[in-house]
C-alpha cells in the first residue's frame, strides 16, 4: 500500500505537470512459501539475499505426529512381512498334506486364503508406509521456483500451521514496472504497446510492452472541485514488461515512463 501511494502521488504529480514522464517501480513475482503439515520449525539453511535454485532445500520442519506415524507405519509393515512368511510356509505345507490326502481340501482352501489375506495386508501396509514416506517429505521446505530470498518470514523454534508463509522467495526472471495514470492521459496507452522507461539506477533506457491495464480504488480518485460540469477522475494502474532479462534490474527501483 505504501508503495502504491507513493508511486500514485508521483505519477500523478507529473502528470498535472504535463510532463513527459509517469513515475513507477520495478515489481516482481514473489512467492510466500510454507507448509503442508503443522510443526515446529527446526532448521533454516538460507539467508536473505541468497540465490537459490528450483526444488533447494531451504530448511526443515520438526513435526513429532509424523515421526510417531513413520514409526508405526514401519512397525505395521515389519508385522505384516513376518505374517505373511507364516502363512506362505503354513499354506505351502498344506498344499504337500492335500497333495498325499492327510488334509481335506477345505483345510487347504482355508490355508490359501490366509496367504492370501496376509499378502493384501502387506501391500496395504506398504502403501501406509508410502503416505507417510510423502508426508515427511513435507517436512522439507523447498524452493518452488529460482530465484532469490526476499525475506525470512518465520524463525527457528517458531509453530507453524499449514499455509502460513516461512520463506518468501522473488523471481527475478518474471519482473516488471508498474506506474499509475490519470484517466484525463490514459487515452495516449494501449495494451501491447511498446513504452520507453528509464531505470535511474542502471542509467538506461529500455523497450517495454504495456500488459495490463486496470483502474484503481475509490481511493485512487482526483476528487473534483465544485463547479459545474467538473467529476472525478479515476487512476488506472498499467504494468510494462521488457522483452528479455535486464541485468541488474532488482525490484523497486524507480522507473520513469515515456512514450
Amino acid at each position: 500500500m505504501k508503495f502504491l501511494c507513493l508511486t500514485l502521488c508521483l505519477s500523478l504529480c507529473a502528470c498535472t505537470e504535463k510532463q513527459d514522464y509517469f513515475y513507477g517501480e520495478v515489481a516482481a513475482t514473489e512467492v510466500d512459501v510454507g507448509v503442508k503439515i503443522p510443526g515446529r520449525i527446526k532448521d533454516i539453511q538460507v539467508s536473505e539475499g541468497q540465490a537459490v535454485s528450483k526444488d533447494f532445500v531451504m530448511g526443515f520442519l520438526e513435526s513429532p505426529e509424523v515421526a510417531a506415524k513413520m514409526m508405526s507405519a514401519k512397525a505395521g509393515k515389519g508385522a505384516a512381512r513376518d505374517q505373511l512368511k507364516l502363512a506362505r510356509t503354513t499354506y505351502e505345507r498344506v498344499e504337500k498334506l492335500y497333495e498325499e490326502g492327510a488334509v481335506t481340501r477345505q483345510q487347504r482352501d482355508e490355508a490359501r486364503f490366509k496367504y492370501e489375506a496376509s499378502r493384501a495386508q502387506l501391500s496395504a501396509s506398504e502403501g501406509v508406509v508410502g503416505e507417510v514416506t510423502a508426508a515427511a517429505d513435507e517436512t522439507q521446505i523447498k524452493s518452488p521456483i529460482e530465484g532469490e530470498v526476499l525475506q525470512i518470514v518465520s524463525n527457528v523454534g517458531e509453530l507453524i500451521s499449514p499455509g502460513y508463509p516461512v520463506i518468501t522467495v522473488v523471481n527475478l526472471k518474471d519482473q516488471w514496472v508498474v506506474f499509475n495514470v490519470r484517466e484525463d492521459r490514459l487515452k495516449d496507452f494501449k495494451k501491447d504497446q511498446t513504452v520507453k522507461v528509464k531505470i535511474p539506477a542502471l542509467d538506461k533506457e529500455y523497450s517495454m510492452k504495456i500488459t495490463y491495464i486496470s483502474a484503481l480504488g475509490a481511493f485512487a480518485k482526483w476528487k473534483s472541485t465544485n463547479e459545474q460540469g467538473r467529476f472525478d477522475l479515476k487512476t488506472f494502474e498499467l504494468r510494462a514488461r521488457p522483452s528479455e532479462s535486464i541485468e541488474g534490474l532488482r525490484p523497486g527501483m524507480t522507473a520513469l515512463v515515456s512514450l
